[in-house]
């Protein structure tokens, strides 16, 4: 497909991009939040990040900012698997194969070029197949093979990912977020949509073992797996989901919601559109599961501090890697010095795996305007491969790096430690904070 196709395909499939998610602010004065609740939402198949950030934002209006007196936090837990493969996306693969199957049947090419076709040649409703037949010679034998073609990919897709799950790698940042909440002792719960269930199931495995209490729970909607660590939604108008049933080996929980169709997503299977749709009973089903599991929530342990913004890091094994802050005001936060001028090292840890963690602090008399440079060092051990996630206030993407820590430097390595990345807090003229990643 052209370029200006692609960037066609990309708006009506996707919509508008947006700025940076990771830019946080901080009114004059303010702290950061205290502990409560956080939901973290993992997104379904080919989201791009600014609709993974609607769908949360949706949530957060679904559930509110507050629950039994204590703060909710939303968190995204972003996975873009979905999106890439060999450089195109898998939507603009579904668009060419749109493409080309309304070639075969259409010579002049119109059917080819109305991509609002796209989702809705996936329902296969009378209503669309009578519209385009009225315009289209043999259209009803053309959205056939498009519906056909469009079907096979889609759950082909999923289906690859089930036989296929992420790598570890994939994986890292979704266990340094659970880490730092666990530290911060924020009790959690994990919702998926689509093929972020993937992606849940190994997360509320990982979190269950940072946790010492029943702190943390999970619901999954429109779920692409059979494998389920708490409540599910699914629909019975879901084709995407329900044709993982006839797809191979692969199989899928139960129909436990019985919806109307809509226009609004002729596919059964968007969250916006479908599961939250306020104009029909999944919304609010959905709404009372999540109260239903926040209220079943423990309060766990706070072994760390929140902060304007957090880095927390973590290592794949034993030994000691250390993190290190080097702060605007030039206080070097480490092991030695843990209590800096604007944050503090609150966590160390010496034996294996991790975590450590700093926090900046939200006292904005204490806070400092400049680059807080993030460094590492591999204090004893064998070289090994490192985590270092910056949490932001706000919430919004965290910015994760995986390193390779080098072999052994002990307290040579003190002096001059391993560049992770950096982050510029900046204060305007009205005493907004804000924190931003240096590229």
């Amino acid at each position: 497909m052209h370029a200006h196709a692609k960037t066609i395909v990309a708006a009506i499939i996707f919509g508008s991009a947006c700025t940076s998610l990771h830019a946080q602010t901080l009114s004059q004065g303010a702290i950061c939040e205290t502990r409560g609740y956080t939901i973290g939402f993992f997104n379904g198949v080919w989201n791009t990040q600014v609709q993974a950030q609607e769908s949360l934002d949706e949530l957060k209006s679904m559930i509110g900012n507050a629950y039994a007196s204590s703060p909710v936090r939303f968190e995204l837990f972003y996975n873009q698997s979905g999106l890439e493969i060999d450089g195109a996306t898998r939507a603009q693969d579904l668009a060419e194969t749109f493409i080309q199957r309304a070639k075969e049947f259409d010579s002049s090419g119109e059917l080819g070029k109305r991509f609002e076709y796209l989702w809705e040649a996936a329902s296969g409703e009378t209503s669309f197949w009578n519209k385009v037949t009225n315009v289209f010679s043999a259209a009803g034998q053309a959205l056939e093979a498009i519906y056909t073609s469009f079907m096979t990919k889609l759950v082909a897709g999923l289906s690859a990912m089930l036989s296929n799950p992420p790598t570890k790698v994939d994986y890292a940042e979704h266990r340094s977020k659970i880490d730092t909440l666990a530290l911060e002792g924020q009790k959690l719960l994990l919702m998926a949509h689509s093929q972020g269930n993937l992606f849940v199931n190994p997360a509320y495995d990982y979190a269950r073992s940072r946790y010492a209490t029943n702190s943390v729970s999970t619901l999954h909607i429109a779920p692409a797996s059979m494998t389920l660590r708490g409540n599910h939604v699914l629909a019975d108008i879901d084709h995407v989901i329900n044709a993982l049933r006839a797809f191979g080996s692969h199989s899928v929980p139960s129909n436990n919601l019985i919806l109307p169709k809509s226009n609004k997503d002729r596919s059964g299977h968007m969250l916006l559109q479908t599961y939250l749709d306020a104009s029909r009973a999944g919304r609010h089903h959905i709404q009372q599961l999540s109260l239903q599991s926040l209220a079943s929530l423990e309060s766990p342990e706070a072994k760390a501090q929140p902060g304007f913004f957090t880095t927390t890091l973590t290592w794949d094994g034993e030994g000691d890697v250390d993190l290190h802050m080097l702060e605007p005001g030039g206080t070097h936060v480490y092991y030695l010095n843990m209590e800096g001028s604007a944050g503090t090292l609150d966590v160390d840890n010496r034996v294996a795996n991790g975590p450590e963690h700093y926090y900046a602090s939200c006292d904005s008399s204490r806070l400092q305007a400049g680059i807080y440079d993030i460094r590492v060092n591999n204090f004893k051990g064998p070289e090994r491969k490192a985590t270092v996630q910056v949490n932001f206030a706000n919430g919004g993407q965290p910015l994760t790096r995986i390193i390779d820590t080098g072999p052994q430097r002990g307290r040579l390595g003190d002096p001059d430690p391993l560049p992770v990345a950096r982050i510029s807090v900046q204060r305007d003229d009205s005493g907004n904070w804000t924190a931003t990643p240096v590229q």
